[in-house]
């Protein structure tokens, strides 16, 4: 709305990667006789640039609006005290989908919709040309607003080699802490063994429309996850699969968290479904399968910027001909991940 004033901060730390990210901050509030009526409470609009159907690319976006929060944070704290932060989303088609949850988890009361709210606000040109014209007009007193979120996201959650791939993000680190809290997941006593969860890939058309993303459907995922779980219960150890598609498609985004929370050790294919190891115990451990090509470092550099877990990568051994991928190397891979979760057990 016209009541708003934007000022840049980045004079304030200039050529900082954060005041660039934060560049354009809501600094002052103008009293405006054009509008009706305020909405006195501190209000978070989510735009339509949020894809709620990758973990990647919605953690990215998780992560820039966290950052703008933490910013914002001295303008809100006032408020805070009496009214949550609440959410107001500019998009329908995609706004019951599970993912979206996560907002009211991390930034206002953490407890997920209670319930569906959307407005049909209209305007038109005469709205702004002819007051006499016009529809309604609201305003808000604070509003948070991050444009282009999920590309200032790519700025630090970067999924290829770069220079600061192996440091140690503070950053990161807070916003992984908060993702966690967030969800009431609890810091418990390192377990005597880890628990495995294999991240399932949607083998469906209509999943993997593009051949990069058929390259990697597992045809043979069942009998994999099957032998995976009969070895790892020859050492006493638990094999969980996350799953989230097909008839689980809507299951909700805490219990999506929740489940990948409870193990230690994470592996699957690589895609977009290894990032919900944001919501793993620290020193976790992921195993990434590759493909054709390691080029990809989501995981990577995910875990160098935590710089507590450990990642492990191997190529497939899959038949060209059937998509089978060959069992035995998997499990070779999976033993030392379990065995290197055990030794960062006794690291410290």
């Amino acid at each position: 709305p016209p009541s708003l004033v934007i000022k840049n901060s980045e004079e304030k730390a200039p050529g900082t990667l954060l005041s660039k990210m934060t560049s354009n901050i809501l600094t002052d509030v103008l009293l405006d006789d054009r509008c009706d009526e305020y909405i006195e409470y501190p209000v978070m609009l989510v735009d339509n640039d949020v894809d709620t159907k990758n973990w990647w690319f919605f953690l990215k976006v998780m992560l820039n609006h966290y950052i703008a929060v933490a910013v914002t944070q001295p303008m809100f704290a006032g408020n805070y005290k009496q009214e949550d932060l609440r959410m107001i989303y500019s998009f329908q088609h995609d706004y019951l989908r599970p993912f979206v949850d996560a907002f009211e988890f991390m930034f206002s009361d953490r407890r997920g919709r209670d319930s569906c709210q959307i407005w049909n606000l209209k305007t038109s040109k005469t709205s702004l040309i002819n007051d006499h014209q016009r529809e309604k007009r609201y305003c808000f007193r604070k509003l948070l607003w991050t444009p282009g979120a999920s590309r200032g996201g790519s700025q630090i959650l970067i999924n290829r080699s770069h220079k600061h791939g192996k440091c140690f993000s503070s950053i990161v680190y807070a916003y992984a802490a908060h993702l966690k809290s967030s969800l009431h997941i609890p810091t418990l006593p390192r377990p005597k063994k880890p628990r495995v969860v294999w991240v399932g890939r949607d083998p469906s058309k209509e999943a993997n429309p593009s051949p990069w993303q058929r390259q990697r459907i597992i045809n043979n995922q069942d009998e994999v996850i099957a032998y995976l779980r009969n070895e790892c219960s020859k050492i006493g150890i638990d094999l969980v699969v996350a799953d989230f598609y097909g008839d689980k498609l809507h299951t909700s985004y805490q219990e999506q968290a929740l489940l990948v929370s409870r193990a230690d050790v994470m592996i699957g294919m690589h895609g977009a479904g290894l990032n919900m190891f944001h919501f793993m115990p620290f020193n976790s451990v992921v195993v990434e399968i590759h493909r054709g090509t390691n080029a990809q470092k989501n995981s990577e550099n995910y875990v160098n910027h935590v710089k507590e877990g450990k990642y492990v990568a191997t190529n497939a051994q899959m038949d060209p001909k059937t998509g089978y991928l060959t069992k035995e190397p998997i499990w070779e891979t999976l033993k030392k991940a379990i065995d290197g979760w055990y030794k960062l057990g006794t690291s410290n």
